[in-house]
């Protein structure tokens, strides 16, 4: 069966503060350097999330953008304007690195788009760094 994919960028701003308690704080500055500041610092995230499936026969689409934006937007609310560590329950027993962030975000995307929707996910943490998290093909 033929599959299209449709990309959509949002956008969210967050802080937060890289710290592990299993280590020293000589070793959490050594490892999270000037992000393990310890009143946090902020980003201006980027989510570029890619959906996909057959394009429906009556609208041509694989999801309407409002159904989409519906599902995406509640959950990154739960990260706008947060210091993570401090406002969201999740990061406060997980690290907020990107990595998690971007692992956090495919878990609540999935369950809101549906388990076989979503493909991709690429979260813009500077304009340098970025992190994704890709579907595996089904093999």
């Amino acid at each position: 069966m033929l599959k299209v994919s449709f990309s959509r960028i949002y956008n969210f701003s967050a802080a937060h503060r890289l710290d592990s308690d299993s280590l020293s704080p000589e070793e959490n500055r050594a490892v999270y350097d000037k992000c393990n500041n310890l009143y946090g610092h902020g980003h201006d995230y980027y989510l570029e999330l890619t959906v996909t499936g057959k394009p429906h026969p009556q609208t041509g689409m694989i999801i309407p953008l409002s159904e989409l934006d519906e599902k995406v937007r509640p959950i990154l609310a739960q990260l706008n304007y947060k210091h993570l560590n401090k406002e969201v329950p999740f990061f406060r027993t997980h690290h907020s690195t990107g990595e998690v962030i971007v692992e956090f975000l495919w878990e609540k995307l999935t369950v809101a788009l549906g388990e076989n929707r979503l493909l991709h996910l690429k979260l813009w943490e500077t304009d340098n760094n970025y992190f994704e998290i890709k579907k595996e093909p089904n093999k």
